[in-house]
């Protein structure tokens, strides 16, 4: 093997010897690099949203049962291989899962509860159900921890009603999450539902900056999820009375002619009245007493008697609650198109005074209560829809969807590009042989 070797150095030169041995090893990295790329594994996530100490529980049931992992998100996400992923989620079910986060729940009552006293029970239930609610509002999307806090109501048999039950909740929220008013609603409205006695505007939500996210009071004293109901209820009259005046508009000028807008102003207070009516001709005896006076034997005096009668007059007494979101003012605007057709007419002086009168009826306008409507009719514009055109498609993103099959071509391309030049080198001039003097 070494002559072998050194006739190849003598025969070839040592320069382009080594130009054939570098090239034959840099080949062989490339397909070993290339096989190994090809054949490595799809790492997915395990499980998601996982703290630090769960992460350490999990790589020690995957280690002691030989599953590969791998760390990412700098240790707070753990993916594995995907041929692994149903195993490995067998595994952590047969060591109990995942361990529990924060709080306890009920199960701090699977333990014997001997030797409790009846205010160490309410305390354990009351963690009990701070535990649960945590861990359910935890679940949520957007939610990374959520810490509950209840106070509630105690009652015995010398406190026939005792304080109002209240809570709070404090949530730890991801990044580049911003709650909705719904999903704060929400989460009252379940904290409410479950503990006794609780209403959801006793239930405070905030987040992990102190910021108040319900039960904010205006300047009136209406909490900000009675203003989002109030602002609903107005947003969902003024949208019923523009349509209907709309579709019946549209049946005289044609669909596409006619726009309308209503500015509703709704009454949300809430007065109770109650009226006393007394009817002093219509009495009734309640009561009747006689007196009689008989005077002593030996006196000349006669005899009386007094009679002493009470009376109960009729009265009526009436009690009225007014009702909450009644309309107290409408102003109504119409635009009419002044060329319907396509003929480019306009339309007769006398539709726009029509118009008026009908919406005014359609919508139930009222000028005593100082109702407002305008009718006006102006040519529209054009309806032609604009095209939209999809945006191009960058290189890099062309390169983004094929990488992987790129970066294989390339790989190809650059192993067969070697082998050509060691070729090359192989077929190349050979050195001349020196004639012997």
């Amino acid at each position: 093997m070494p002559e072998t070797l050194r006739d190849l150095i003598d025969r070839y030169g040592r320069r382009r010897s080594a130009i054939i041995a570098a090239i034959g090893v840099l080949t062989l990295l490339a397909i070993i690099g290339l096989s190994r790329w090809a054949t490595a594994p799809a790492w997915v996530p395990l499980m998601p949203d996982m703290t630090v100490d769960e992460v350490a529980a999990v790589a020690a049931v995957l280690d002691e049962n030989g599953v590969r992992y791998t760390l990412r998100a700098g240790g707070s996400r753990l993916e594995v291989a995907d041929a692994d992923l149903a195993r490995a989620r067998v595994l952590l079910a047969q060591n109990g899962g995942l361990p529990q986060r924060g709080a306890p729940g009920f199960e701090l009552f699977d333990r014997p509860s001997w030797g409790m006293t009846d205010f160490t029970q309410r305390i354990n239930y009351r963690r009990a159900l701070e535990g649960e609610l945590e861990r359910t509002i935890g679940r949520m999307n957007g939610v990374e921890a959520a810490q509950v806090h209840l106070a509630m109501n105690e009652t015995s048999s010398f406190r026939a009603r005792g304080q109002d039950a209240a809570a709070s909740v404090v949530l730890t929220l991801r990044s580049n999450t911003r709650p909705t008013a719904d999903f704060v609603e929400g989460i009252a409205s379940l904290v409410s539902s479950s503990v006794g006695n609780l209403a959801p505007d006793r239930v405070a939500v905030l987040d992990h900056q102190g910021r108040l996210l319900s039960g904010a009071v205006d300047a009136a004293g209406v909490s900000g999820a009675a203003s989002r109901r109030q602002l609903a209820l107005r947003r969902e009259v003024e949208s019923y009375l523009e349509q209907k005046a709309e579709d019946l508009v549209a049946r005289v000028m044609g669909p596409g002619n006619v726009r309308v807008s209503v500015a509703a102003e709704i009454n949300f207070d809430r007065v109770d009245r109650t009226v006393q009516k007394v009817n002093p001709d219509d009495q009734t005896p309640t009561r009747q007493e006689r007196t009689d006076i008989i005077p002593a034997e030996g006196q000349v005096a006669a005899s009386s008697s007094a009679i002493s009668s009470e009376f109960e007059t009729s009265r009526t007494i009436e009690t009225f609650s007014g009702a909450v979101g009644g309309v107290s003012r409408l102003t109504v605007a119409v635009l009419l198109n002044e060329t319907p057709d396509s003929t480019g007419v306009p339309i007769a002086p006398g539709v726009v005074q029509q118009v008026e009168a009908l919406v005014a009826n359609a919508v139930g306008l009222d000028t005593q209560r100082g109702d407002a409507i305008s009718v006006i009719a102006v040519p529209f514009g054009s309806n032609d829809v604009p095209v939209v055109v999809a945006p191009p498609v960058t290189i890099i993103e062309r390169v983004q969807e094929i990488q992987r099959p790129l970066v294989g071509l390339i790989a190809i391309l650059i192993a067969a590009f070697i082998g050509w030049q060691a070729l090359r080198a192989v077929r190349g001039e050979r050195p001349t042989e020196q004639e012997p003097v």
